[in-house]
């Protein structure tokens, strides 16, 4: 199985840097988000770029919220990333920070294209199985080179084997998101993101060797919990 792996915001050089080189050895990509949750803390496209500075071998998902730039701002990250060597790049709206001003210049379907057209890093979008099939076909109908995939769970896989097949025919990878609720992160986690949106490692091994046909990539999230995240990718290698 192909494992992505998030890594939450720290700003300590340092521990960002023991833990690229952690996960350089365990996972095939190591992913990048940008102000997760709606905090200023983390800008995806500089720590990309300093992760790849620092270990030139991790491949690199950097995320850019489209909210906050302008279409001027958006071809110069680009540039930076491709500058950088960063592999691929994933475009989201992105959460509203609170007393921040909205630049709101365009969506990440156009950052989408505007990536192709410079030749940047690989560029990717989010996809929500939340969503009905037909809005999710017109999402894989823009072609992007891979989908990290929300909201994939017990209730919604049945509908994932047709997302699957629609995937194949635009050669569109796809990543479902697997957020962890672990013992350490539990109680902060539990009044931020909905249940149904987390597994438990044991809920997660379930899901992806009941379903291990449909799934062949996947990314994980152990948000504020990053060891935890690491034993559970150690469990998935040992499968």
């Amino acid at each position: 199985m192909e494992i992505a792996f998030e890594l939450g915001p720290t700003g300590d050089k340092a521990k960002l840097e023991e833990r690229l080189k952690t996960l350089s050895d365990i996972v095939d990509w190591v992913d990048i988000p940008d102000s997760p949750m709606g905090t200023s803390r983390f800008f995806s496209p500089i720590v990309s770029c300093i992760a790849k500075q620092s270990f030139r071998d991790v491949k690199v998902i950097a995320h850019v919220r489209v909210i906050d730039l302008s279409r001027v701002a958006l071809e110069a990250v680009i540039k930076g990333l491709s500058l950088c060597g960063v592999e691929r790049v994933v475009f989201v709206r992105g959460d509203i920070v609170e007393g921040s001003t909205i630049v709101r210049d365009l969506e990440p379907e156009q950052a989408l294209n505007t990536a192709r057209a410079m030749g940047g890093p690989s560029p990717g979008l989010l996809l929500s199985m939340r969503k009905s099939l037909g809005e999710i076909k017109s999402r894989l109908d823009l072609k992007a080179d891979f989908y990290l995939v929300l909201n994939l769970n017990s209730n919604t896989v049945k509908a994932y084997e047709s997302v699957v097949e629609e995937a194949g025919k635009v050669n569109a990878k796809l990543y479902p998101y697997i957020v962890l609720l672990t013992e350490n992160n539990r109680s902060i986690m539990g009044g931020l993101i909905s249940r149904d949106k987390m597994h438990t490692p044991e809920e997660a091994v379930k899901l992806l060797e009941s379903n291990s046909s449909l799934i062949d990539r996947v990314l994980v999230s152990s948000p504020m919990d990053f060891k935890g995240g690491l034993k559970f990718v150690e469990k998935l290698r040992r499968k």
